[in-house]
């Protein structure tokens, strides 16, 4: 009796250490795994008050639908008010340039009309003097030649004696005179042939031309006001401008800080909420975590000595405790470890791995039109598509499964949840390799000694028979 009870010790110690080593190493099946999905967070932009919200958890949302809302009341508008002041002073100064330039160049054109008005009649005024002068000079020339004429003749006279010589001097000095008077027109006729001809060219010289000069002074001062004010014009033009785009943007960041609209830019599903409406935010604060159910998958822990076997691509199926028919997906990744920050990016933190683990990450079979009706799920289903819910891996045609889905099946009797997910791989495929040895030893019967038809058509049946009963 003694021996029979160290045996049963041995044989459950044995069976201990077995289930405790071989299965970690070389088990087609893992229950360390769980679904997840990416996620993308949504923060607050700016401060102020969440005016909307989503609804809740588990509300689904279209690419570019929007998430929340914010309104910010108390903005700081002291550099609106400064560049809103500096444009309405530079447009002020601008209307006031633009219109005396406007000015100056009307009052440059009249001062135009009216000087060259003058300028006709001062014009014809010397044309007359001119032409009285030449009729002076004219008069003046035949008086003289008259004069020298009675004068020669008187000359004659004294040198035949029969005249006086005081007969001749008067005559002398008349001719004298009528020759100053000839000089003294000459001049005026060239000083009113020189005006004239300055009058033509706009250079306004003499006690006639003097208003004229005073006028072409005057519009010339003007027409260099209005070219300075043209100047100026363009530098208060550029200025607004500049000063204008600044108070656009201006305004516009301000609209920026005062409402603000958080979207949901690829969808998603609303996995958690971090505000309330009527809540006060700050930046960076977290508003919204959505997760992407398309993109779910699930992630395991597996040996290393189980890489080459759980290779990219190869198929396995997803059996949880809530779910009648395992799922079935292809193994898309196998990582040998993961950061805090990968972490970040889904939706649960990856489960923890031990020695010589590695992480295998299963991408799920989705049936055409909604994949998430196929996707293992609890009865009551907590969190949107069943994100942080373990399952059960299973490589397929695997034959070894996991140590704690075996002990849980015993635990159960054979006939719960836990057994049927862990076992149905396992019959599977044992159903799949007795048939298989059943052909291959009828092959090597029938090798070694022949039959008819008749025994090898009864075998047949008897095989068949026998696979249904395996069933």
């Amino acid at each position: 009796m003694v021996r029979i009870s160290a045996y049963s010790v041995a044989t459950v110690l044995a069976l201990l250490m077995t289930t405790a080593t071989l299965p970690p190493l070389l088990a087609d099946q893992s229950d360390r795994a769980v679904i997840n999905a990416p996620i993308s967070l949504l923060t607050a932009p700016i401060a102020g008050e969440m005016t909307e919200i989503a609804p809740g958890i588990g509300q689904r949302l279209a690419p570019g639908e929007t998430v929340a809302r914010i309104h910010n009341a108390r903005i700081d508008r002291t550099t609106l008010i400064t560049l809103d002041g500096k444009v309405s002073e530079l447009r002020g100064s601008l209307l006031a340039a633009r219109q005396k330039r406007e000015s100056d160049e009307a009052y440059v054109a009249a001062l135009d009309a009216e000087i060259k008005r003058q300028v006709e009649q001062t014009v014809a005024k010397l044309e007359g003097e001119v032409t009285e002068a030449r009729a002076r000079v004219g008069v003046a020339n035949a008086e003289g030649q008259s004069t020298k004429a009675v004068v020669d003749r008187q000359q004659s006279m004294v040198d035949r004696n029969a005249a006086s010589i005081d007969l001749v001097r008067p005559t002398q000095y008349k001719l004298e005179a009528a020759r100053f008077d000839k000089d003294a027109e000459s001049a005026k006729l060239a000083q009113k042939s020189a005006e004239l001809a300055a009058v033509r060219k706009n250079v306004f010289v003499g006690n006639q031309s003097n208003s004229l000069a005073v006028l072409t002074q005057k519009r010339r001062d003007l027409a260099f006001d209005a070219q300075r004010l043209a100047i100026e014009e363009t530098q208060l033009t550029s200025s607004l401008k500049t000063q204008t785009a600044l108070l656009d943007a201006e305004r516009k960041r301000l609209d920026s800080l005062t409402d603000a609209q958080l979207r949901a830019t690829n969808g998603g599903v609303v996995l958690s909420l971090g505000a309330a409406q009527g809540r006060h935010v700050n930046p960076g604060d977290s508003v919204a975590t959505l997760v992407d159910c398309e993109q779910a998958f699930a992630v395991g822990i597996f040996s290393y000595r189980q890489a080459q076997d759980l290779a990219v691509g190869t198929p396995v199926t997803i059996s949880s405790a809530g779910s009648s028919e395992p799922q079935p997906g292809r193994v898309s990744e196998i990582l040998p470890k993961t950061s805090d920050k990968t972490d970040q990016q889904y939706a649960v933190p990856f489960p923890q791995t031990e020695r010589r683990e590695m992480y295998v990450l299963v991408s799920l079979d989705r049936a055409e039109g909604d994949a998430s009706t196929d996707r293992p799920r609890p009865q009551a289903r907590t969190s949107p598509c069943s994100v942080g819910q373990w399952v059960t891996i299973t490589r397929e045609n695997g034959w070894i499964p996991s140590a704690s889905v075996a002990w849980k099946a015993v635990a159960s009797g054979f006939t719960g949840p836990e057994a049927q997910a862990g076992w149905t791989a396992v019959s599977t495929n044992v159903r799949e390799v007795a048939v298989t040895m059943s052909h291959g030893i009828r092959r090597v019967a029938a090798w070694i000694s022949p039959v008819s038809d008749a025994d090898a058509a009864r075998d047949e049946g008897h095989d068949g028979r026998r696979a249904e009963t395996l069933r």
